[in-house]
């Protein structure tokens, strides 16, 4: 079965992100916003692209108040806004439309500098 792109909540945060395994790319967007709807397409065919490497999701932050707080928690002031998570932490992030092209370089440019980032950086525990 080949991977996809998977539709979470703010609930499901700390399970799907926080304890990933892999490095985790989450879309957050909504269907009122027309360039989210543009990217959509492209943002469903990046799991082929990437294959086991990476884990797409999406998080709706209209479908609920838990969402937005989520977003907004994240600082996330528009969208669509990408966010590139690595051993539960922020590494990256895209924000606006992206051609495939671009949207995939941009993901692997990311994936590229994780492993000097999170090496070279401790986390913070509140």
């Amino acid at each position: 079965m080949s991977p996809k792109v998977v539709e979470i909540q703010a609930g499901d945060w700390e399970r799907e992100v926080l304890r990933s395994e892999k490095p985790v790319v989450v879309d957050f967007w909504h269907p009122m916003c027309g360039w989210c709807l543009r990217l959509n397409p492209i943002y469903d065919q990046l799991p082929e692209r990437f294959g086991d490497r990476v884990k797409f999701l999406k998080v709706n932050v209209l479908q609920s108040p838990e969402n937005q707080r989520l977003a907004l928690s994240l600082g996330i002031l528009g969208t669509p806004t990408l966010k590139l998570i690595c051993s539960g932490r922020i590494i990256g992030e895209i924000v606006g439309y992206r051609p495939m092209e671009r949207l995939t370089e941009e993901i692997e440019r990311l994936l590229e500098k994780k492993e000097e980032c999170l090496g070279q950086s401790t986390p913070l525990r509140v």
